[in-house]
């Protein structure tokens, strides 16, 4: 019955705050993208991504962090005290919300190995995205995209080379090696496994920042600005099919991010890529409020636990 108690009160503190800060996140990370509006796309979609991870990953240092050594240091063990009907019902749904977020990440991985292998029927292995593996594949959709998350691959259908000059697809395969070194499909699949209502929103503006960059990482010159606007401009004039949610094409999103982005490239500067960077002097500041809250967090911790533990008696009861 005590670990039991402790499992109650344990997934009913997490639920409780990471739906809190979960709306809050919902409620609020407009503001932040106002703010970091002067960011280049890299920083903007790190701090986008990072506000989506934010709920879980509180929710979780905090509950494993004090809630569970609380309970398990000061709670007395031989104490038949039954649980009440506040951490049955918050831990049933948290177990819940764990359940249907596996179910997600799971059905989403192989939603999408299930395309890749439809995809990768009758391809033929190509060059020019080393070390990440290329293949020219046959169906006509995607026309240029990465997929999968543990191994991923660079695809471009028979369509798509065709229309492009060689400047051009060398451009847009960068554009794809991008994503891939910025871990884009595994952050997809994290999204999945911290699930929670309202979040759509916050997702989509972290992809359209990610695509940015992806488009800021692969061009270094105007001259290949222009390629890769011309790519984009081409190939969305090709038919397209959406594509799983692991994967992420080169044409993404609405019509509008593709006129934002041709746009931007078209008024590349060097200078704009470098003017909006984060301050490399900002971990100067950050550094030291971290050392002294680490600091002073080991010096009360006795004390936070036993107020801790005063909230998990509420629960309890």
């Amino acid at each position: 019955m005590f670990a039991v108690r402790c499992l109650g009160v344990s997934l009913s503190f997490f639920l409780l705050l990471y739906a809190a800060m979960s709306f809050a996140v919902t409620a609020w990370w407009r503001q932040a993208r106002r703010i970091g509006v002067g960011l280049s796309p890299r920083p903007l979609a790190d701090v986008l991504f990072a506000l989506r991870s934010l709920p879980f990953v509180a929710a979780a240092v905090v509950t494993l962090t004090f809630v569970v050594p609380s309970f398990l240091l000061l709670e007395p063990r031989a104490v038949a005290e039954p649980l009440g009907e506040i951490p049955l019902t918050l831990g049933g749904a948290c177990l819940a919300l764990f359940c249907a977020s596996v179910v997600n990440a799971i059905g989403a991985y192989r939603e999408t190995a299930r395309a890749l292998a439809r995809w990768l029927q009758g391809a033929t292995a190509g060059s020019g995205c080393d070390p990440v593996p290329l293949f020219r594949i046959r169906c006509a959709s995607p026309a240029i995209a990465v997929a999968g998350v543990r191994e991923p691959c660079v695809l471009v259908s028979d369509a798509a080379a065709e229309v492009l000059s060689g400047p051009e697809l060398e451009i847009a395969l960068r554009h794809e090696v991008a994503h891939i070194r910025g871990y884009d499909n595994l952050k997809k699949l994290l999204f999945r496994c911290f699930a929670f209502p309202g979040m759509t929103a916050l997702e989509t503006a972290w992809s359209e920042a990610a695509e940015m960059a992806a488009d800021d990482a692969a061009v270094s010159s105007s001259r290949e600005a222009l390629d890769l606007a011309s790519a984009l401009i081409k190939l969305s004039r090709l038919p397209a099919t959406a594509v799983p949610g692991l994967s992420t094409a080169l044409l993404q999103g609405a019509g509008a991010l593709l006129n934002a982005r041709v746009e931007r490239l078209i008024a590349w500067t060097h200078d704009s890529t470098l003017r909006r960077s984060l301050p490399r002097y900002l971990a100067w500041y950050l550094a030291p409020a971290m050392v002294g809250s680490i600091l002073c967090l080991v010096m009360s911790y006795g004390f936070v636990l036993g107020r801790m533990h005063d909230v998990t008696e509420w629960l309890v009861r």
